[in-house]
C-alpha cells in the first residue's frame, strides 16, 4: 500500500556538501510539490560568523557564508540549530556530515524519529566496529534510530554541484519505493541519479 501523503524532508548537516545538497533538495521539493512538503529543515551546528549566528545568516540571507559562500540557498531551506526540532517530524532524514560525528548526532534522535521515517546517508567513509572490522555509516544510523537507511554516493564534489556542473550519483537502497522517492528528490538536469 502506498503512503501518498507529502514527505517532509530534513537535512542533517550544513557544511560544504550539505549546503550544496540543500540547493538541490530545496528546489526539488518545490518542483515536486505533490510529493514533498515545501519546507526543508536543515540542522545547522550553531556557530558565530562575524558576530552573527550561522542559522540567522542562512535564514535571512539564504547563504551559508562559512561553508558555501557565493551560493544562494532556496528560501524554503530553513536552518534549525536543534537536531530534534529539525528532524523529529521528517519522513526523510538526509545525513551529510563528517563520519566521525554520526554517533553523537544520532544520540539525541533515539526514539524521536517519526514512525515510517527513513534515512539517506551521503557520508563518505566508515567507522571502526566494536571488536574490529568496519561499520558502515548507514548501518550505524539504522542501529541508532531503528529506521532503514539508503546511501547516495558518487564522484561528487560539493563546489561543482553547487555550480551546477554535470555529475552522476548512485542511490543504493533495499526498498524500491523509497529509491523512487529519493530519485525524484535528487534528480536534476545536472545531477543525474
Amino acid at each position: 500500500m502506498c503512503d501518498c501523503s507529502k514527505k517532509r524532508v530534513c537535512i542533517v548537516g550544513s557544511g560544504n556538501w550539505g549546503s550544496a545538497i540543500a540547493k538541490i533538495v530545496g528546489a526539488n521539493t518545490r518542483n515536486h510539490a505533490s510529493l514533498f512538503e515545501e519546507e526543508v529543515r536543515m540542522y545547522v551546528y550553531e556557530e558565530l560568523v562575524e558576530g552573527r549566528k550561522l542559522t540567522e545568516i542562512i535564514n535571512e540571507d539564504h547563504e551559508n557564508v562559512k561553508y558555501l559562500p557565493g551560493h544562494k540557498l532556496p528560501t524554503n531551506v530553513v536552518a534549525i540549530p536543534d537536531i530534534v526540532d529539525a528532524a523529529s517530524e521528517a519522513d526523510i532524514i538526509i545525513f551529510v556530515l563528517p563520519h566521525q560525528f554520526i554517533k553523537a548526532t544520532c544520540k539525541p534522535l533515539v526514539g524521536k524519529t517519526k514512525a515510517g521515517a527513513f534515512g539517506l546517508s551521503l557520508i563518505k567513509g566508515f567507522d571502526i566496529a566494536d571488536g574490529g572490522g568496519i561499520d558502515l555509516i548507514s548501518h550505524i544510523i539504522t542501529r541508532f534510530l531503528s529506521i532503514p537507511c539508503s546511501v547516495l554516493m558518487g564522484a561528487n564534489l560539493a563546489n561543482e554541484i553547487a555550480n551546477e556542473k554535470f555529475s552522476e550519483t548512485t542511490i543504493g537502497t533495499h526498498d524500491v519505493e523509497q529509491g523512487q522517492v529519493l530519485h525524484t528528490l535528487f534528480q536534476t538536469d545536472f545531477f543525474r541519479v
